[in-house]
């Protein structure tokens, strides 16, 4: 009788250490939601960085004010279309896997009835669109034979902003819905 007391013991034990390691009933969904809300973050995150290396680009290969270039002809600097489009390709790429990631997403909070999750995709997906808009143009004015490094560097700062308050915007969405933000290098 000892004995079956102990092994008992031991079990109900086990089985108190053991029970709270079991996922909930959500959580694959819960993890799911996580790995699309990660991946969102990273690809606006890499739309913005690619922006910024573009803003950069053109920044540095913008030609010099003109009684410099008077005097020195050979730092004047052309801007590489093949250089230009790649970059453009980037960042809309970047855009469309942030915009599939955050379909995902909403399709999951609808699934659920989470409307205060709703709301707060409305707001990511109006700025990515804003983003989208902006790299629409950026396209046009980088399409054209001579580049027009005004009109690039205003598209890419609209692109920029819409981007910095998209992620902002997801950043607390996760933070509320429990998902740890990585640390920022």
């Amino acid at each position: 009788m000892r004995w079956f007391a102990l092994a008992l013991t031991v079990c109900l034990a086990l089985f108190a250490h053991v029970a709270p390691a079991q996922p909930g009933a959500g959580g694959k969904a819960r993890g799911e939601f996580n790995f699309y809300g990660r991946g969102a973050r990273s690809a606006m995150r890499g739309a913005r960085e690619s922006t910024r290396s573009f803003q950069e680009y053109v920044r540095q290969t913008q030609p010099a004010p003109p009684q410099i270039v008077r005097e020195v002809p050979a730092q004047v600097v052309v801007v590489s279309p093949r250089i230009v489009q790649a970059a453009s390709d980037e960042i809309g790429d970047y855009i469309y896997k942030s915009e599939r990631h955050m379909a995902w997403m909403r399709r999951q909070a609808e699934a659920s009835g989470d409307k205060e999750t709703l709301t707060s995709l409305d707001g990511i997906d109006r700025n990515l669109a804003a983003a989208k808009q902006k790299h629409v143009a950026l396209c046009d004015c980088c399409a054209a034979d001579t580049i027009d490094s005004a009109a690039a560097m205003a598209c890419c700062q609209v692109i920029n902003e819409s981007l910095a308050k998209a992620i902002s915007e997801h950043d607390a969405l996760m933070k509320r819905l429990g998902e740890e933000q990585p640390v920022e290098n």
